[in-house]
C-alpha cells in the first residue's frame, strides 16, 4: 500500500492561522477588562480611566516599525545547509530550521500586542483602540513574516541553500519530496 505524504505546509498554515487568531480573541477578552467607568483601587481611591494620549499610539507604531526591522534582520538568520548532506537529512534540517525561524518571527510580531496590553493598563485607558492598532500591526507583521506563503518559503529556502546545500524545503513542506524520486 503506497504511503500518503504528509503535507506539513497545511499543518504550518493551520498553526499560523491559529497564531494569527490569538490577537483577535485577546482583543475580545480585553474589551471586557478595559475600564469605561471609574473603579476603586486596592487603597480605596477612586481611579478614573483616561483617554489614551498620542504617546500611546506613537509608542505602538514605533514599536511596530522596530519589530518589523528586527524580524527582517534576525527572523531570517538561518544557518546554511552544507553541501553533500544526505537529501533526507537536508530536508529534515531545513524543516527544523524553518520552524525555528517561524517561531522567532512570530514571537517578535506578537511583541507589539503584548506591549499594547501593558500600555493600556499602565495608562488606565478607557478604550481598547490602542490595542486594535497594535493588533492590526501584529496581523500585518504575521501575514508577512509568519504565514507560510510561497514567497516566504522561497526566501527561507534561499537562505538554507545559499552555500550549495539543497534543503528542498518547498517540496518537503508539500509532502512531494518522496514522490518525485528524491526520497
Amino acid at each position: 500500500m503506497p504511503t500518503v505524504p504528509v503535507n506539513l505546509l497545511r499543518t504550518f498554515r493551520v498553526l499560523a492561522a491559529s497564531l494569527m487568531a490569538a490577537p483577535v480573541v485577546i482583543g475580545i477578552a480585553l474589551s471586557f477588562m478595559v475600564y469605561s467607568h471609574p473603579h476603586v483601587d486596592r487603597s480605596g481611591h477612586l481611579v478614573h480611566p483616561h483617554t489614551p494620549g498620542v504617546w500611546m499610539y506613537g509608542t505602538i507604531v514605533a514599536l511596530g516599525v522596530i519589530v518589523a526591522g528586527l524580524a527582517q534582520t534576525f527572523g531570517y538568520r538561518i544557518p546554511a545547509l552544507q553541501p553533500g548532506l544526505d537529501s533526507a537529512e537536508a530536508r529534515a534540517s531545513g524543516l527544523r530550521l524553518y520552524q525555528t525561524s517561524a517561531i522567532r518571527r512570530f514571537a517578535l510580531s506578537e511583541l507589539v500586542v503584548i506591549v499594547a496590553i501593558v500600555l493600556l493598563f499602565v495608562g488606565r485607558s478607557n478604550t481598547i483602540l490602542p490595542y486594535v492598532v497594535a493588533a492590526a500591526i501584529t496581523e500585518l507583521l504575521m501575514a508577512y513574516h509568519v504565514w507560510p506563503s510561497e514567497r516566504l518559503i522561497d526566501r527561507v529556502q534561499q537562505r538554507l541553500d545559499r552555500d550549495g546545500g539543497r534543503s528542498d524545503l518547498a517540496n518537503a513542506l508539500n509532502g512531494t519530496a518522496a514522490l518525485n524520486g528524491t526520497g
